[in-house]
């Protein structure tokens, strides 16, 4: 099922104080509408019931989607730096549901389980979008790496994230995504083919392949972000 508390939020705009809703965990298969929102980018976005400016409670979750074998830590973005200690809190969390403390018919159910640890709303999309454009994660973030690399000129700082963001014809779209207000600021269309060339040679991306894998943290940023004690 999917759980939910409540917290005090203050509008950064009036400093006006309201209770809202967030959630503890996340089940998509018996709630698609949240899934939905998720990807639409409405979840957990309110407005302040007194100047009515937007409002986005970051994620602190658990996302579970049995039938797409998902299971995700999502955090906010600003904890990324500290991505190997939330590695260790998400494999005692899933241990103790579908993992080796599990019952066994959980542990058969987890034994398909992608299994990562994600920071920020647009981290959690992007892992959806990318399940349902029948992607392999992985591989997606070796793309991004080529596309950083490659690049003359990047809208780096911070608070700006390269996302993908979908298919369009033979084309793959990426966005640069601010962290703040969670909108594009650069978009990239990218031919399909840089995808399917690193995919077709497994052996000359085996490197940073086991490094990319080397924890659930599955994302490009794990090679360039450095771990906080």
């Amino acid at each position: 099922m999917s759980l939910f508390d409540q917290q005090t939020v203050t509008c950064p705009a009036c400093e006006h104080s309201q209770v809202l809703e967030f959630a503890l965990s996340l089940n998509a298969a018996r709630r698609p509408d949240l899934r939905d929102a998720v990807l639409d980018g409405s979840y957990q976005r309110f407005a302040c019931e007194n100047c009515a400016a937007a409002l986005r409670i970051e994620p602190r979750l658990t996302y579970l989607d049995i039938q797409r074998n998902q299971w995700y830590l999502v955090k906010p973005v600003q904890d990324v730096a500290h991505w190997s200690e939330f590695e260790v809190a998400a494999q005692v969390i899933f241990d103790e549901a579908y993992g080796e403390k599990a019952p066994a018919a959980a542990r058969a159910v987890g034994a398909e389980m992608q299994v990562r640890v994600l920071f920020g709303w647009q981290a959690l999309r992007e892992k959806l979008l990318c399940h349902d454009a029948g992607l392999d994660d992985v591989t997606l973030e070796l793309a991004k790496l080529v596309l950083v690399r490659a690049a003359d000129e990047l809208p780096l700082a911070d608070n700006v994230e390269l996302r993908f963001a979908g298919v369009e014809g033979d084309d793959l779209r990426f966005n640069w995504v601010s962290g703040e207000t969670e909108r594009p600021i650069e978009t990239m269309l990218v031919p399909r083919k840089l995808y399917d060339d690193i995919a077709a040679d497994p052996a000359s991306w085996q490197k940073l392949r086991d490094q990319l894998l080397a924890g659930t943290f599955v994302d490009f940023n794990r090679l360039l972000v450095p771990e906080t004690p």
